[in-house]
């Protein structure tokens, strides 16, 4: 009786052992955590782990301001919150980012200080040399604003990796949205 009860518990323990050699288990998050504010670690883990064409993550991408889905030729203080917020966390996992807005030289101001980043083409270092460029939209609805983000190949009409977001409606989205300072 000693002995079938042995052998019952190290069929068991066998049979479990197994079972979960089989299971995969990955890092990262299953959704956004409370310190997310804008969703931003929880979409760039999402692009990472969806990337489809093989691509090692040390070649350079740039990130590009949000627009609004409904007029591509328009932003607004949230699509240029966004693009940072996504630049810091793609670099965070391990993406090599370019920035587009370096200017060849710093310059100094006596009301604003020593700068580098520019959004004038004259004053912009050189070209980027990145492979990829993520992109996005936003729509904002009457209760929430509806992010999608994607990660472009520069040379071709690919779409290596993407992601869809959605953040509850605030009074600090809605500034962000139509330009008033939130703070």
């Amino acid at each position: 009786m000693y002995k079938i009860r042995n052998g019952v518990a190290v069929f068991i323990f066998v049979l479990f052992t197994y079972g979960c050699a089989g299971m995969q288990v990955t890092s990262g998050p299953s959704g956004p955590s409370e310190d997310d504010q804008f969703g931003t670690s929880f979409m760039a883990y999402t692009i990472k782990e969806r990337l489809r064409k093989p691509r090692t993550i040390g070649q350079p991408m740039v990130v590009t301001t949000f627009v609004d889905l409904n007029n591509l030729s328009k932003s607004s203080v949230f699509g240029r919150v966004m693009a940072e917020q996504l630049l810091n966390k793609l670099h965070e996992a391990g993406f090599t980012v370019s920035e587009l807005r370096k200017g060849k030289d710093i310059f100094m101001r006596q009301e604003l200080g020593e700068m580098i980043l520019s959004r004038d083409a004259h004053e912009v270092l050189n070209k980027s040399t990145a492979d990829a460029v993520l992109a996005g939209t936003y729509v904002a609805t009457s209760d929430s604003v509806i992010i999608n983000a994607r990660l472009l190949a520069v040379n071709s009409p690919l779409v290596l990796s993407s992601c869809s977001y959605r953040l509850k409606m605030t009074k600090e989205l809605e500034k962000l949205l139509t330009g008033e300072s939130p703070f």
